[in-house]
């Protein structure tokens, strides 16, 4: 597409009040939108297929096929100019798009792109990255994961837009390049459209009547403040995940106490535990309610602190003889057995957290996990402290871990345990808050981080998670923070090293819950 010249304004000056109306032409530059790329345009290329494209597809026209936007496949996308092939034995996790355009000058404004995806999107402009959204940060290659799963309609409905630099164009003829993700191989749906316009200005002529002189106003209006406009609180969304739809349970943490005003834990939702219902864990800490709050901002607390004086165990007990902490632990169970505020046999539970995992952490163990009324336990994310010098104990440090164990009782357990950072997680926890989340159905059980499958089981690989001994009735959430159960795996804090053991606080920002007989 040809760009429209630039023409400058001619400035005369303005008249006396006294003189004669002035008959002068003044020509004027008016900006306007010019569309170089429409949505639903009838001419992108786009590749599919179980290996990855040529290397050279960020910087080079491929010869692919062509088709119009939207393009997309699955059971519900919204109305595609072209459904691309899916039916493949395994299912891709990316699709790619090319679209050439031509520029006769390179706008000094540089260009603006507005697109949407389902599920993440990594747009670039001759081989230079603009934008990225719902994908992890670093390197995409065509097996990365979607960190969100928005539904087409959810996904056409919250276009984005991100400036192309003037840098990364040419004049000439341009290649805008694209890759979408899904965020787990058996999407349902996937989709994309883009457009691309820029600013130009064009001349326009006065009106040909005679322009009276410009008398300028002989009083100063007053100045009017801009008026402020308040904080819009963010939007916790639906919570949707593609082929799960929204959420059968969830806690966002905005309970408040109509007793005291304040932010709270939802007594409908959650039992916080305390040593005189809950007792004493094999832990070298006292499960106490204060230990759990929810700040202004919606964000849970899992707290744990050194005691001023140690408690010691009874004699009999299993676990460290002198309890140095007090600590935070919370479920699903009420006091009376069997009544849960809710459980599922199948479906999909996801938390979104920050863990105590980094330096001075040492002996702690932030866990997300399930227990049922059987002997199975779902360690679905557990997160290991250290300490920056050396320490006593096994000091996991900075990734999260998950386990099943058919039993927790003393021998009988068969444990199956993935370290995430070796399955491509991330290997710093607790640089900020990430998801977690675990899908167990009827024929398959998946373990994700930030949106992105790290292991698969299946009845054939790992049969005791299916055994109904084991796992034949519904799982409950719990969500506690240890310190230290462990002298051989997570080292037990130290009271002549307290400066080992600091800032246990486990943040928790979201806990949501899918149904499997829901979807």
């Amino acid at each position: 597409m040809v760009v429209a010249a630039l023409s400058a304004a001619i400035l005369i000056p303005a008249a006396p009040a006294s003189a004669a109306p002035s008959t002068t032409s003044v020509r004027t530059a008016a900006e306007q939108t010019t569309t170089v790329v429409g949505f639903g345009d009838k001419a992108w290329s786009y590749y599919r297929a179980t290996t990855a494209p040529v290397s050279t597809w960020k910087t080079a026209k491929a010869a692919w096929k062509t088709g119009a936007a939207p393009l997309g496949f699955g059971t519900d996308p919204g109305t595609l100019g072209t459904k691309l092939p899916n039916d493949f034995t395994k299912k891709p996790l990316a699709s790619y798009f090319q679209k050439t355009f031509s520029l006769s000058t390179v706008p000094a404004a540089g260009m603006t792109l507005t697109t949407w995806a389902d599920d993440g999107i990594i747009v670039y402009v001759n081989g230079k990255e603009v934008t990225r959204q719902n994908l992890p940060t670093g390197t995409i290659t065509d097996s990365s994961y979607a960190t969100k799963a928005p539904l087409s309609k959810a996904a056409r409905a919250a276009t984005f837009t991100a400036t192309v630099p003037a840098s990364a164009l040419k004049q000439g003829e341009n290649l805008i390049s694209v890759q979408v993700q899904s965020n787990w191989r058996a999407t349902t749906n996937s989709s994309f459209d883009a457009k691309l316009t820029m600013a130009t200005s064009s001349t326009v002529a006065p009106p040909t009547e005679t322009t009276p002189p410009v008398v300028p106003p002989t009083t100063t209006p007053p100045v009017v403040p801009p008026t402020t406009t308040p904080p819009v609180a963010p939007d916790a969304g639906t919570g949707a995940v593609d082929g799960w739809g929204s959420p059968s349970w969830r806690d966002e943490f905005t309970f408040v106490s109509p007793t005291t005003g304040k932010p709270a834990v939802d007594p409908t939702k959650w039992n916080v535990r305390d040593r005189t219902d809950l007792g004493l864990l094999p832990d070298a800490a006292v499960p106490s309610r204060d230990q759990v709050t929810v700040d202004s901002s919606g964000i849970l607390h899992l707290k744990a602190d050194w005691l001023d004086t140690p408690v010691i165990r009874p004699d009999g007990q299993a676990g460290p003889k002198e309890l140095t902490h007090k600590t935070g632990y919370m479920d699903q169970r009420a006091l009376k057995s069997g009544n849960m505020s809710y459980e599922q046999r199948y479906g999909r539970w996801e938390v979104r957290a920050k863990v105590p995992t980094g330096p001075q952490t040492y002996g702690s163990l932030a866990a997300f996990w399930l227990r049922n009324s059987n002997s199975g336990e779902i360690d679905i994310m557990e997160s290991w402290g250290f300490n920056q010098t050396a320490a006593a104990g096994g000091q996991r440090i900075g990734s999260a871990t998950t386990t099943i164990h058919t039993q927790t009782s003393a021998g009988g357990n068969e444990k199956y345990y993935w370290t995430h950072a070796d399955f491509g997680g991330s290997k710093t926890v607790y640089d900020g808050f990430h998801t977690f989340a675990f899908e167990l159905t009827p024929t398959y059980a998946k373990i994700i981080a930030d949106g992105r499958t790290l292991a698969t089981a299946t009845p054939a690989t790992h049969p005791n998670l299916w055994n109904e001994k084991y796992f034949g009735s519904p799982l409950h959430v719990r969500m506690n923070l240890h310190v230290g159960p462990s002298a051989q795996y997570w080292g037990i804090p130290d009271p002549a090293h307290k400066e080992w053991t600091q800032n246990l606080d486990y943040q928790v920002d979201y806990v949501r819950i899918w149904n499997y007989d829901a979807k």
